[in-house]
């Protein structure tokens, strides 16, 4: 009676989460909310239902937005006849996806497979025994690549009391990079930067030596943009900078001092030292003058205008080829070149921090009638073959050639049969499911059999998957360089509420005392001051849990 009181209870929660979030869920990406419970609580995994049938196995994947049919998309009926299975998806609108998955898992609803976000309501999932834990099944060693995502370093902070019940969904690594004008080093006799000290010694020529040598003072070194942001740090420009002083270096992220001890970067010198950099960047006019009005723009339109014009030698994109084209437009001899991170102060490696490695993933629940046929289907998109399949489609059909070139592999696509597939004016010649399915990354495979199994060390040798189109422009293997630089930082994607603490709160503290002391006369007054804020508002106690916790847990 008590048990059937609480499950009574947790079903109420999620009704009242669902109505809560339906208000919000609008403006944002879903996000899970809401307690939630079912009636069964057995903890042996259900028989598969294809023992000793050769029927294929019905399997229901909940996932918002769905635009692909599998009774009529090629590439889902390929698919479902590679794993023997009959796909049912069942699609709800993304403002309504996590009031709704939840009230489904709470319900005891019958379906196989969900695509969520982590977080508080799939904790809650887990703690109640409503969702699978994924170790049970990979002792079977019949899911070797499932095994080798679950298990890796940079997940090992999603399990609940020592399980894994959720699948990240590989995200490409670091897709925003940096280039730099070559022909403007050249004609400064300079080189490539590797240190925070030639950083800036670029920057400051860049503005003051005329390195277009059109005889005007009409350059500057660098293009960022804050404006819009709690915490104007963030930038592109300022994590490049703090990178250099640690690893992973922002907001919001754990590093690790010289001891071996772990605290808040917003804590740690190093968060003044690059802050000081930063200002004396601001300071010497050596930034766009408007970076603190301009909000982050994804087409990045005005910075590729302004790059391609010749007016800064050094930009931060995700999109290289376009800054290419408006340069050599202005310019055919100019010559841009990958600028890699820092080699750091103090050792530090040079790094492009880590994007966290996923977004979204697999919850599989408690009223699954096939789990084990489930992880087979997941498990044969991680695979090769699988992977090219949801990517590009089917041999023959949406692609026509296949070749491996300088460590890229480029795609003859036929964009004729993959528009009857799938909305390529919306989606590209890319195929829907590539992303946000069972992996999430773009024109990429993370090889993780040719890696020993070992994901972390497969996620940093990422090969581009391109179309030959692609594999014309300036930087083909535009992921691939900077999935090398990749390196976690502590305590990633661990979901405890007192290691994040009131975020929004801890982030504006930061982010006005940071502001404050970039434009002060009297930095290290200002920055003591920002330090006694930030504390104050929950940083202390958060650090001191963290470090608590990192000790018991590395």
């Amino acid at each position: 009676m008590k048990k059937q009181k609480m499950m009574t209870m947790l079903l109420m929660s999620a009704l009242l989460a669902g109505t809560v979030l339906s208000g919000c869920a609008q403006k944002q990406e879903p996000a899970n909310g809401g307690d939630s419970s079912k009636n069964s609580n057995t903890s042996t995994p259900a028989a598969s239902n294809e023992a000793e049938s050769s029927e294929p196995v019905t399997i229901k994947w909940v996932r918002a937005a769905n635009e692909q049919d599998p009774e009529k998309d090629r590439i889902l009926l390929e698919l479902q006849k590679r794993t023997n299975t009959k796909i049912e998806i069942i699609s709800i609108p993304n403002d309504q996806f996590a009031n709704k998955v939840s009230l489904m898992i709470a319900s005891g609803e019958d379906f196989d497979l969900a695509t969520v976000d982590a977080g508080k309501a799939m904790i809650e999932w887990a703690k109640n025994d409503l969702i699978y834990p994924y170790d049970e099944f990979l002792e079977s060693g019949n899911y070797p690549h499932l095994k080798a995502v679950i298990n890796a370093d940079v997940y090992k902070g999603f399990r609940i009391d020592g399980k894994a019940y959720f699948k990240p969904l590989g995200l490409a690594p670091m897709q925003w990079g940096w280039i730099i004008r070559q022909d403007w080093l050249d004609n400064l006799g300079l080189k490539m930067p590797t240190t925070i000290e030639e950083f800036y010694n670029v920057i400051k020529a860049f503005k003051e030596e005329d390195p277009d040598k059109n005889g005007k003072d009409d350059t500057y070194g660098i293009y960022t943009r804050a404006s819009g942001m709690s915490d104007p740090s963030i930038s592109q420009l300022g994590q490049f900078i703090n990178r250099a002083y640690v690893v992973a270096g922002r907001t919001d992220n754990w590093v690790t001092m010289p001891d071996g001890s772990i605290t808040r970067f917003e804590a740690s010198p190093y968060a003044k030292e690059s802050a000081a950099f930063f200002k004396k960047l601001v300071d010497e006019n050596l930034i766009n003058k408007d970076w603190l009005s301009l909000k982050p723009d994804g087409a990045q339109g005005p910075e590729s205008d302004d790059f391609g014009a010749g007016k800064y030698g050094i930009a931060v994109t995700s999109k290289p080829d376009l800054f290419v084209q408006k340069a050599q437009s202005v310019n055919p001899d100019a010559k841009i070149a990958y600028l890699p991170p820092l080699q750091g102060e103090n050792g530090t490696p040079a790094n492009s921090g880590h994007s966290g490695g996923f977004w979204r993933g697999t919850v599989i629940p408690k009223t699954s009638k096939n789990p084990e046929k489930v992880l087979e289907l997941i498990e044969y998109t991680h695979t090769k073959e699988g992977r090219e399949l949801t990517l590009f489609g089917i041999e023959g059909t949406h692609f026509t050639d296949v070749k491996e070139e300088n460590g890229n592999r480029i795609y003859t696509i036929n964009e004729e049969e993959m528009s009857k597939d799938w909305d390529t004016n919306k989606n590209g010649f890319l195929y829907p499911l590539s992303w946000g399915a069972m992996n999430y990354f773009e024109y990429g495979y993370i090889p993780i059999e040719e890696n020993n199994f070992n994901y972390d060390e497969a996620f940093t040798n990422l090969q581009p998957w391109i179309t030959t189109d692609m594999a014309k422009g300036s930087f083909p293997d535009w992921f691939a360089i900077n999935s090398k630089y990749s390196i976690a930082p502590p305590l990633m994607n661990v979901f405890d509420d007192n290691l994040l603490g009131d975020q929004g709160k801890l982030r504006s503290a930061y982010g006005e005392g940071w502001l404050k002391a970039i434009m002060s006369k009297d930095f290290d007054k200002d920055w003591n001051e920002l330090q006694q804020k930030w504390l104050a508002a929950g940083g202390q106690d958060i650090i001191a849990y963290g470090q608590e916790y990192y000790k018991t847990h590395q």
